[in-house]
């Protein structure tokens, strides 16, 4: 029997990686932003209700280096890089309306209003 594949994160939240996209070739990252149309969202952190920690790839593929997009111009967005550096496992949305996302749970925040991730830091479980 085969696995189905999580949905692609563009196919669920556009506007998030059309801002990623800007945001990756504005700081000269042209192949990390490549890299975005691929990611699939395997589902928000379960480290706590209120963590604003989204997965792209299998928990196991996360690495600690972490790229941050936020400030007085850009909505709070960090990008935690995967193991090989080339694309993303996950990111903090901390400031960037999601709008609506059938798959996170209810009473998880949107990523609007929110001024700095309330889970751990460290990219959550």
């Amino acid at each position: 029997m085969s696995e189905i594949e999580p949905p692609l994160l563009v196919d669920v939240h556009p506007a998030l990686v059309s801002f990623l996209d800007a945001a990756l070739i504005a700081e000269g990252e042209p192949a990390l932003a490549r890299s975005l149309a691929g990611l699939r969202l395997h589902g928000w952190s379960r480290c706590s209700p209120a963590c604003v920690h989204l997965r792209t790839a299998p928990e196991v593929r996360a690495e600690s280096t972490w790229i941050h997009f936020d400030g007085d111009a850009a909505p709070g967005v960090w990008l935690q890089l995967d193991r090989d550096r080339e694309s993303f496992a996950g990111m903090e949305i901390c400031g960037f309306d999601l709008g609506a996302d059938p798959g996170r749970p209810s009473g998880r925040p949107t990523g609007r209003d929110l001024g700095r991730p309330t889970g751990s830091g460290d990219g959550g479980t």
